[in-house]
């Protein structure tokens, strides 16, 4: 399991604090022996609580201890002491993983993603130990072998998932490394439990939102492949026929990025038929024709990309250099001038503001653009490039 979502995990271990037992208690007691010197987390408003209601006297509790000790586990993996807790679970906690199961489901529900993911972390880690360490090292275990199981694994990438989708989180390396979480535990999933559904559908949209369309197709297919849920069947059959469309559409933006707008609009114009709201299809279709110096039709694009989705920048510099190649100035200044206010301080649209002054012959306007540009970008070839233009008009 991923390494990285420990920073997070152990923020939420913040009411944790370590006792030790003495060693005369520890020996005391056959199911404790393995404890002797080893530090016992407990929750330090659970011990507080404990001791007021024993009168200021807080003995030794195995449910206590217990429910710390899944915390630690399941927020720190590599905990020097997890096998011995691990140890202490098997022989004194009956039923420790559906505990873990169910308070997860409950956290969940209640929003507390971050705890439940802890708990299903657990139940999944205690799961694999508890069916490799079926020979008693001590007492007689407590808790009964346990079945493999997706159910723990299966959980925890869900939360991980909603960590990553929330919309009140706002820390992006966060939502990053559970979105990562969450691939890794359906990647997981589906080589160990291959016949478990759920996985394959919810891993083809990781993969769609990546751009991984061939994964995406491949994993669906198989969800399809072992389903029985008629509307999930019914949502992933749609789904495939937008993944082969944005197949086609990755093939036919490739064409003309490579320079060539025409294999490019053969491709791309049927699915213009069916996308008219798509705007990056829209882009596209307006950088072939702008390629294929047919300026006028990629202004109708390019129009349109502007309307379905104002914030878009590029668009806005693509109008400025299909004005500019017409020889519309004033045009080309308005619409890169749009594009500047959007991607502040970009030095390539205050070369493109300063080659529409140079051409229109407002020289002033023109060095001050080169002015900026230089500024954010001293080194730029051409920034150096228009430079000497205006050298030219200034000789």
């Amino acid at each position: 399991m991923s390494i990285e979502v420990q920073k997070y995990f152990k923020e939420a271990m913040t009411k944790i604090a370590f006792i030790n037992l003495s060693d005369a208690f520890v020996s005391s007691h056959e199911s404790l022996r393995f404890l002797k010197g080893v530090p016992i987390p407990v929750n330090v408003d659970m011990l507080k609580a404990e001791q007021e209601k024993n009168g200021g006297k807080g003995g030794f509790s195995p449910a206590l201890a217990a429910e710390a000790m899944v915390k630690v586990i399941g927020a720190d993996i590599n905990f020097p002491f997890a096998e011995q807790y691990k140890r202490f679970l098997k022989y004194n906690i009956k039923g420790v993983y559906m505990i873990a199961m169910g308070n997860g489901v409950r956290l969940a529900e209640s929003g507390e993603l971050i705890e439940a993911a802890i708990q299903f972390r657990f139940a999944d880690i205690y799961n694999r130990w508890q069916r490799e360490n079926q020979k008693a090292e001590g007492p007689v275990s407590r808790d009964p072998k346990l079945p493999a199981s997706p159910d723990a694994l299966f959980n925890y990438a869900k939360a991980c998932r909603d960590i990553y989708m929330s919309d009140g989180e706002e820390d992006v390396n966060k939502k990053v490394v559970f979105r990562e979480a969450a691939v890794e535990g359906f990647e997981k999933l589906i080589k160990e439990f291959p016949d478990f559904d759920q996985p394959y559908y919810l891993l083809g949209f990781f993969y769609m939102n990546r751009k991984q369309y061939q994964e995406a197709e491949k994993v669906w297919n198989s969800f399809l492949s072992k389903t029985k849920d008629k509307d999930m069947t019914e949502e992933i059959k749609e789904r495939l026929g937008q993944v082969a469309d944005l197949m086609v559409y990755e093939k036919g933006y490739l064409e003309v990025v490579n320079n060539r707008p025409d294999e490019g609009l053969a491709i791309l114009l049927p699915l213009y038929e069916r996308y008219k709201e798509w705007w990056n299809l829209l882009y596209f279709i307006g950088l072939a024709y702008r390629k294929k110096e047919e300026f006028e039709k990629a202004l109708e694009f390019y129009k349109e990309v502007a309307r379905i989705k104002p914030s878009q920048s590029d668009s806005y510099n693509e109008m400025g250099l299909c004005y500019a190649s017409l020889k519309n100035y004033e045009m080309a200044e308005k619409y890169f001038k749009k594009a500047a206010l959007i991607e502040d301080k970009d030095p390539e649209l205050l070369c493109n503001l300063a080659a529409v002054y140079i051409n229109w012959g407002k020289t002033e306007e023109a060095a001050k653009m080169l002015d900026e540009a230089e500024k954010l970008a001293p080194d730029e070839e051409i920034t150096k490039l228009w430079r000497r233009e205006l050298a030219k008009l200034s000789n």
